[in-house]
């Protein structure tokens, strides 16, 4: 297939103005109900796949994904009024959409033509054209259009004020903005890199932020334990009290939407359309998980507490672990987590990282010039070897203020096919988005290793957008089963860790040179250290997350705080723990969070083939690197998951490689 190009013209969306926005919109609407009213007038002995599924599938080409891009604006625009527009225009569109897509006549059309004539086409039609028409139906069927009338109206006005909720639960997030100030003194033991991209207060002192590259480095490397408590206790009020009353909100709505629909509570009717299928099979796979990791991440918590005392801490409070933790990882394998970090400066990392893509995926990666929505936003073009376009991306990658604060891939646009079959496609064009260390006039953005986890992990996500050839936007890229949309973005992070990749990253920023050896292998056994430890406190949160939409809890804060005694033996402070108003997860992956092990389960034994498939170098394996783009990458979810699992694998996949990935035999 053909990839129809872009031009400059194609990002004049960039310069978006908050009237421009509102007009979009407007005409976004009427356009969307002068589509459905079409569908919707044709005789049923009439309808086509075309007319009436395909038609809807590609009601809003003219608009040319406008959503999409009003949302990313919504979360990387340095202008306030712009980003503030953006979310005020997509809560008001998000309720006229629910009026707009509420809509039983459609649901009728459907049925009109399932019942007629797509028996006399079904042979013409394609797998993916079946599969989106059974999905399609299905989920007219969960929004309730085969309840009686005024059910019907109860659940719409349910369902928008969860919408309202939602992006109001997000940008109290986003907003949200805290900071300790500390002398010189009160920064000690960290680095003068990591002093030097501190901002100041007008009286002199630095201010240490809630952004990750300030609250990460702060919490694991600063001695001053005051300040250290100071800054997590900000952090645990992360979102506020407002939003723990809009989650409380959101829970109990989805509850009612739930039982309205006939189904036990919220993760029952979330999780049947994913992967795991019910609630049942997802707080099974995490007990199981949590039976083998829980007393192993006890013992770990033990030898926090004893090496502890030898740093003149008697009780170990949640503010500790990290620097407790970090302290002794640096005595056991001789890591400075700074030392570390400057052999990992972004550019060089991120050239590396597009150098093993193009080896394994058969592609090619070059700079786009095109001046997007602020200076430091870059953009690159795909190429298949051959010269021929897949698509496009960019990447944001550093912190400021009213940015989306966490580390996200954005699917601006969804590759598709131009028409039905033809041979012409949309390019897509995807945004990572992060928040790396700023660089300064005498050093460069330089990441520690999660960070560099954090790059490869967005992405795989990014490649999943991107190397998509499924034919119908719906099916294409990461638009797959929740539970699975992590999978292509957690195999990447294998490639850090592999030994030989790890020295092509490495490149100090000062002498240029690689990473030592004996430095790589203490890293790589490092790796290890306390990871009991990080997935059991992973497990707990998708436990709460399940707890919640089972209904098994209704106070988050204190569940939280009750499983961090439990697991851990943590005291975590009554009164500022908000937890929750701060845990995004819980309006974006409702009932879904225990979806990142879960996929990180397939993604390690998919990685385990790179290793063994021939003996091949997991750097140069391109036999096993075109398959996996073949059969997953390009795919999306025009085939069930679980297919695509067992054609790549050539088997059902297990938890092996996974458990012997954190240390587990």
């Amino acid at each position: 297939m053909k990839t129809i190009p872009y031009t400059v013209k194609d990002f004049s969306w960039v310069k978006m103005t908050p009237a421009l926005m509102k007009k979009q919109a407007d005409a976004y609407i009427l356009n969307k109900k002068k589509v459905y009213a079409e569908i919707k007038s044709i005789l049923p002995e009439n309808r086509t796949f075309l007319n009436t599924l395909y038609a809807l599938e590609r009601c809003d080409d003219s608009f040319e994904s406008f959503f999409s891009k009003m949302g990313l604006l919504s979360e990387v625009s340095p202008k306030k009024e712009v980003r503030d527009a953006a979310h005020a225009v997509a809560t008001e569109m998000s309720q006229k959409l629910v009026d707009i897509e509420y809509d039983r006549d459609l649901f009728i059309a459907l049925c009109e033509y399932y019942e007629g004539n797509f028996e006399y086409e079904k042979k013409k039609l394609r797998k993916e054209d079946i599969k989106l028409l059974e999905e399609t139906l299905r989920e007219y069927r969960r929004m309730g259009f085969d309840l009686p009338e005024a059910m019907q109206k109860k659940l719409k006005v349910l369902m928008k004020k969860v919408g309202k909720l939602s992006i109001a639960f997000r940008q109290n997030i986003n907003d949200y903005q805290d900071y300790i100030l500390c002398t010189k003194e009160e920064l000690a033991g960290l680095s003068e890199r990591f002093i030097s991209t501190l901002p100041k207060h007008p009286d002199g002192r630095y201010i240490v932020s809630l952004q990750y590259p300030h609250i990460g480095p702060f919490m694991v490397e600063a001695e001053n334990r005051k300040k250290r408590e100071e800054l997590a206790l900000k952090n645990l009020k992360k979102g506020g009290m407002k939003n723990l009353k809009i989650i409380e909100e959101i829970v109990k709505l989805r509850h009612e939407i739930a039982h309205i629909l006939g189904y036990k509570h919220h993760a029952d009717f979330r999780l049947e359309t994913r992967m795991v299928k019910t609630a049942k099979t997802a707080e099974d796979f995490q007990n199981s998980l949590l039976v083998t990791l829980a007393p192993l991440a006890k013992k770990e918590g033990e030898i926090i507490r004893e090496h502890a005392k030898t740093l003149g801490i008697k009780k170990v409070e949640h503010y500790d672990i990290g620097y407790v933790s970090t302290n002794l990882k640096k005595k056991l394998y001789d890591l400075d987590p700074e030392t570390v970090r400057s052999y990992f400066p972004l550019e060089h990392v991120k050239r590396e990282l597009f150098n093993l893509c193009e080896n394994l995926f058969g592609i090619v990666i070059a700079e786009y010039p095109m001046v997007l929505w602020h200076k430091d936003v870059k953009m690159y073009q795909i190429n298949n070897m051959d010269g021929t376009l897949i698509g496009y991306f960019s990447m944001d990658l550093f912190p400021r203020e009213g940015k989306y604060s966490h580390a996200a891939m954005f699917d601006v646009v969804i590759s598709h096919e131009h028409g039905y079959k033809t041979e012409e496609y949309i390019a897509p064009y995807s945004s990572m988005v992060c928040n790396f260390p700023i660089p300064t006039k005498k050093v460069p953005s330089l990441l520690s290793l999660g960070e560099v986890e954090t790059l490869f992990h967005e992405f795989g996500h990014l490649l999943h957008m991107t190397l998509t050839r499924a034919r119908l936007e719906s099916q294409a890229g990461a638009n797959v089963a929740w539970d699975f949309v992590e999978a292509p973005s957690q195999i990447m992070e294998n490639w850090v860790w592999d030994k030989e990749v790890m020295e092509k990253l490495s490149q100090h920023y000062q002498t240029g040179k690689h990473m030592p050896v004996g430095m790589i292998d203490r890293i790589v056994k490092g790796k290890l250290f306390q990871s009991a430890y990080f997935y059991t406190r992973q497990l707990i949160q998708g436990k709460l997350d399940l707890d919640l939409h089972t209904g098994k809890v209704k106070d988050a804060r204190e569940a939280y705080r009750k499983m961090n005694k439990k697991y851990f033996n943590l005291d975590l402070p009554e009164k500022e723990t908000l937890f929750p108003a701060g845990f995004g997860h819980l309006v974006g992956y409702d009932a879904g969070y225990y979806s990142y092990l879960w996929a990180l389960v397939y993604a390690c034994d998919a990685f385990e083939s790179f290793k063994t498939k021939g003996n091949k170098n997991v750097m140069t394996n391109t036999e096993v690197g075109m398959k996996w783009r073949r059969e997953v990458l390009e795919k999306g979810s025009s085939e069930d998951e679980m297919k695509l699992v067992k054609n790549f694998l050539g088997r059902a996949p297990n938890q092996k490689a996974f458990l012997k990935e954190i240390g587990i035999r």
